[in-house]
């Protein structure tokens, strides 16, 4: 899974960790935290460093509260609570010692900021989207998804030297992932994050590193900047290795053909040449992106669904009433709103699965309803990836369902896994694969992006795009609810209402306008210029920016020049007749490919340079 995988990581860096299901992220996250052995190689950490990862299983006692666990994650603090407890009686009885012990414990505390623990630890726990009636709840008495956001904010607390998250976002709403993105941007210390949400990466701002193809390749901040730079590397190696491998067919040939004859020596020497060359790797293909394409199914009535005064909720416990919507054909409506607001209520009411506690919802004529569940809790146990295709499609063949499982990542013996041994991503995957399938033209889809990598995940937002039908969609990934949203329903209050933008939906709920959450990321404390002064500033960046990008060019296309001068003259028979001009040749050649893979990735690192400060000079108008 992993190979030769190089990392040095410095303190305080913040880096970001993507790639595909199964490439092997959390893996290296449990070598890094030391939960797993490596195979070969070293790990080397630093004398006395910690490390925070975000607990899959909580270890705590079940009885232990959600507030009291995240207090637990600076055990110094509570410890000196506890030993000034002790000390104060004896202190009041006039015990010198107990007083100077105390005045010590004190000053101690006051270094680790313990009288902010608890607001800090209550802050958390709101920011995650725990309310404030779980505070005191037992661990045991939560649910999973919460479970999970209270040992994230406690994750958050804990004073590590790293801190190690391992998709952090999936059981978040959208007001979780930005306060989390905010928490990770302020942070002053390391931190590694594999994460899909392309939100998150942005907003962190650290270094992007991929696994891809059991190594680790790394890259400059900007999710856009590493899909540029990845393509143009991607396209660099291959043509590298092609020519290489045009290169030694070439000299094969001729050491072929003249080996035994009247060119022997020269012969000889291209095959000396050709043991010395250093060899370049295949570059390791992309894996195939899941192919999501919705034929939308038969065409339905321009109504697709109603839904008039609906009550919702468990138990006969009203989470929301007096919902009220139209969906027409076309329209994507985002349904937004905090953890607990109904959302999965909602959706799992309007497919019937669960009764409404009041009001009705109608579907149009010919409306064929798909329902994507976050929690995949009706994918059959039992039952392989191929049998849950073919039970949702009898009318296919087995070949069929084959050829339809390996579109989706399930090629050859995967097709005959058992849904119990599926990973997240897998099982994801194969509810996307069963949904598509049964051809609807009407999506109720509840967090579909949780547990897909960044490429599937792209893959289904331009899916979603293109559908013809109509798609109700709860997400907390923002660019996918931006992306592809015409119509956004707000649930608050235990009430929903309409608004026609993203941005003021989250606005509404409590969030921060990314303009200025930004803001208060990248320029806390910094000095504001006046506008013209910091346009006349953008002007003179975006000229030298420029003026880089050209020279490197040009560099660049004098270096080609001269590789194809070396490889014509190499050609020539007064040369590769000459084993020592021909060595010089060969060596200069490996020398101008290297410098031509730096001055490239110079080069584009100055284009996005320019293009990003263009931009910005533009924003200002």
């Amino acid at each position: 899974m992993l190979r030769g995988v190089d990392l040095q990581h410095n303190p305080g860096e913040k880096l970001v960790l993507v790639g595909r299901n199964g490439s092997g992220k959390t893996s290296l996250l449990r070598i890094i935290a030391g939960e797993l052995e490596a195979d070969g190689g070293t790990v080397e950490r630093a004398g006395g460093l910690e490390i925070s990862r975000l607990e899959q299983i909580l270890t705590a006692p079940a009885s232990m509260t959600a507030l009291d666990f995240c207090l637990s994650a600076v055990p110094r603090v509570q410890a000196i609570e506890g030993e000034l407890a002790e000390l104060e009686g004896r202190a009041a009885e006039g015990d010198e010692r107990a007083t100077a012990r105390i005045h010590e414990l004190h000053e101690e505390y006051e270094r680790l900021d313990g009288w902010r623990l608890r607001p800090r630890a209550e802050a958390a726990l709101d920011g995650v989207g725990i309310p404030r009636s779980l505070y005191r709840r037992p661990l045991g008495e939560l649910s999973g998804g919460e479970r999970t956001r209270v040992a994230l904010a406690r994750a958050l607390l804990a004073p590590a030297d790293l801190l190690l998250l391992d998709e952090p976002t999936n059981h978040l709403d959208l007001l979780g992932a930005a306060f989390l993105a905010s928490e990770l941007a302020q942070r002053d210390r390391a931190l590694l994050v594999v994460t899909h949400d392309r939100e998150l990466i942005d907003r962190v701002g650290g270094e992007i590193l991929e696994l891809h193809g059991g190594r680790l390749e790394r890259y400059g901040s900007s999710y856009a900047r590493y899909r540029r730079e990845r393509e143009a590397r991607r396209a660099q190696a291959r043509r590298a290795y092609e020519l290489q491998q045009r290169e030694i067919q070439r000299q094969e040939e001729f050491i072929r053909r003249n080996i035994a004859g009247q060119n022997t020596r020269q012969a000889q020497a291209r095959q000396a040449l050709l043991e010395r060359m250093t060899r370049l790797e295949a570059p390791e293909p992309d894996l195939p992106a899941v192919k999501l394409r919705w034929d939308g199914g038969g065409r339905s009535g321009e109504r697709v669904l109603e839904v008039e005064k609906v009550a919702v909720g468990w138990g006969g416990v009203r989470v929301l009433e007096g919902v009220t919507f139209l969906l027409r054909r076309g329209e994507r409506l985002a349904v937004v709103g905090r953890n607990g607001s109904g959302k999965s209520t909602l959706l799992r009411t309007i497919v019937g699965s669960l009764p409404a506690l009041a009001g009705a919802v109608k579907f149009g004529t010919g409306v064929i309803p798909g329902f994507y569940d976050q929690e995949q809790a009706d994918l059959p146990a039992g039952e392989t990836v191929l049998a849950t295709l073919l039970a949702a499609r009898p009318d296919w063949t087995p070949a069929e369902g084959r050829g339809w499982a390996g579109r989706f990542g399930f090629s050859g013996e995967a097709a005959e896994l058992p849904c119990r041994l599926l990973s997240g991503g897998e099982r994801s995957r194969l509810a996307l694969a069963r949904l598509i399938a049964a051809a609807p033209n009407l999506l109720l889809l509840d967090e579909p992006t949780n547990h897909l990598d960044l490429i599937t995940c792209e893959a289904l937002e331009e899916a979603l795009a293109e559908y013809p039908g109509a798609v109700v969609l709860v997400s907390h990934d923002r660019r996918l609810l931006e992306r592809i949203a015409t119509g956004v329903l707000v649930l608050e209050g235990g009430r929903a209402r309409t608004v026609a933008r993203v941005e003021e939906a989250f606005e509404q709920i409590g969030g921060t306008p990314r303009s200025r959450a930004e803001g208060r990321e990248v320029r806390t404390g910094a000095r504001r210029s006046p506008v013209e002064e910091e346009r006349r500033k953008l002007r003179r960046d975006v000229r030298r920016a420029q003026e880089r990008a050209a020279a490197l060019a040009g560099e660049l296309e004098q270096m080609e020049a001269r590789l194809r001068e070396i490889e014509a003259a190499l050609c020539d028979r007064t040369v590769y007749t000459d084993a020592r001009k021909a060595d010089l040749l060969v060596r200069e050649a490996e020398a101008l490919r290297t410098q031509r893979d730096a001055t490239m990735e110079a080069w584009v690192e100055a284009e996005d340079d320019a293009a990003a400060l263009e931009a910005r000079l533009a924003e200002l108008g």
